[in-house]
């Protein structure tokens, strides 16, 4: 028996990869990929579509002057929205630049958890031409003590029947403050927010 003949060679011949073993693992691995891409695509425009999902404001639920509504685990009840004569406001700036308001609500905690519910809670301001603002201080003191605003709420939790006072300040056009209407939105209750109409709308 020659060299080429002996049982060991032909058994060891046999674990060599060949040319069309190679072919079909790389096709194997090219559908695989093929795959394996839209699936991580959806998954990741799934997440982003969440994200965006939680972040507008998009169904309306209108508040009758003086009700109240619960939203996001309490009830909201809006006490005013004030327009606030500049001295009493603390406000530095020129008339020209806008005029404070200042807007309050009353809200009774009805289900634990609203540290959560209320995350990136927003109060703004709409007009009836569609604008909006967002709250920011005007370096006037709080009208009453024991209000905060309406992320300060969420920094502990909140027992059921606790009464927050939520106040929130906001600078608005000169032609806007007496059209204003407050709304308020978190991720609790997104894309749904609340809208608060005025007696006078």
């Amino acid at each position: 028996m020659t060299t080429a003949e002996q049982p060991g060679d032909a058994a060891e011949t046999s674990l060599v990869p060949t040319d069309t073993d190679e072919r079909r693992w790389r096709r194997r691995s090219l559908w695989g990929l093929l795959l394996a891409l839209p699936a991580v695509y959806l998954l990741t425009a799934r997440g982003h579509l969440e994200e965006w999902w939680q972040a507008q404001e998009l169904f309306e639920v209108g508040v009758s002057a003086g009700a109240e509504a619960r939203f996001a685990g309490a009830d909201w009840k809006l006490e005013t929205v004030e327009v606030l004569p500049f001295k009493q406001s603390g406000w530095p700036r020129v008339q020209s630049q806008g005029t404070p308001v200042r807007v309050r609500f009353q809200v009774t905690v009805r289900e634990p958890g609203i540290d959560v519910l209320w995350r990136r809670c927003q109060i703004s301001l709409r007009d009836d031409q569609g604008r909006r603002w967002a709250a920011g201080g005007f370096g006037g003191p709080r009208s009453t003590e024991g209000t905060m605003t309406c992320g300060a709420a969420t920094l502990e939790p909140r027992a059921p029947g606790t009464v927050l006072r939520i106040e929130q300040d906001f600078t608005v056009p000169n032609d806007a403050a007496g059209t204003v209407e407050p709304t308020v939105s978190m991720d609790g209750e997104r894309p749904r927010y609340l809208r608060f109409h005025l007696e006078s709308h």
